[in-house]
């Protein structure tokens, strides 16, 4: 994946979850809205996460998919539905449960892939709870308390170039629709075929929700991953001013080299 980002800088991702705790009702404000995903995210774990690299013409450079460990028998919370429909859509938790990828192990190889790229577009379907849960997985932390926050921290992770085709289909009517990583990549290409969409109407927004990606104007406090910023460098993991911070990866945080890659097994 690393190689495959130098010239194919479109990542599309979708993710697979255990469901929702709280479930928001159709017509609920963007506060209850929130509070509810913050409630199911913060509660629960990421189960499978999809990734299709492609470039600017659409041409694929291929997709990965992450299935991380999850142990039905020691997890509190989760919706027994959602892992029954997961089972009867092909994933198997006990080989979850035997070979799935630990999360931390994958936020820190992650962190250092997305640290030497800079420039990538994000590409989502309905992507609210997926850009959620890797916002957890990357910070190792809870959401946030505000969806202000909450996008000023996507922005802050991945760069404020996020689209959710979701939010750009609703224009067009005979598109195929479908949430797959691979999927997404496919519907968006052939909307810029199509359409010649102007990408910038739709950068930093997603379906349902009213507050847009962008460039924080607060100053942050730097993310600096305890552990992972590089000894005898303090200068680097330090507050940033907003129009220095808001960049496709965390500025200032080295991590140590990747582990050996046979480790990331995809089932």
């Amino acid at each position: 994946m690393d190689a495959a980002l130098h010239h194919h800088k479109v990542v599309s991702m979708d993710s697979e979850f255990p469901g929702f705790l709280r479930k928001t009702p159709r017509r609920s404000d963007e506060l209850s809205a929130f509070a509810d995903m913050k409630f199911n995210v913060d509660n629960m774990k990421i189960i499978q996460l999809g990734i299709t690299l492609s470039d600017e013409n659409g041409i694929i450079a291929g997709t990965w998919e992450f299935n991380f460990k999850f142990l039905i028998e020691t997890e509190v919370f989760y919706d027994p539905k959602s892992i029954e429909f997961l089972k009867e859509s092909g994933i198997d938790f006990e080989e979850l449960r035997i070979n799935g990828i630990d999360q931390l192990f994958f936020s820190n190889m992650f962190t250092h892939v997305l640290s030497r790229h800079r420039d990538l577009k994000w590409l989502t379907f309905h992507g609210l709870y997926d850009l959620a849960y890797m916002v957890k997985l990357v910070t190792k932390k809870p959401l946030p308390v505000s969806m202000l926050d909450f996008t000023e921290i996507i922005a802050t992770v991945f760069g404020c170039c996020v689209l959710d085709v979701k939010y750009m289909a609703r224009l067009y009517d005979d598109l195929h629709r479908g949430s797959d990583s691979l999927l997404t990549a496919r519907v968006f290409a052939r909307m810029k075929t199509m359409y010649g969409i102007e990408e910038s109407r739709f950068v930093g927004f997603l379906y349902g929700v009213t507050t847009r990606i962008c460039e924080p104007v607060r100053t942050q406090v730097l993310p600096t991953f305890p552990g992972y910023c590089q000894p005898g460098i303090p200068q680097l993991c330090q507050v940033l001013p907003a129009s220095r911070y808001c960049r496709p990866m965390i500025h200032g945080v080295f991590l140590h080299p990747p582990i050996i890659q046979h480790q990331y097994r995809v089932l």
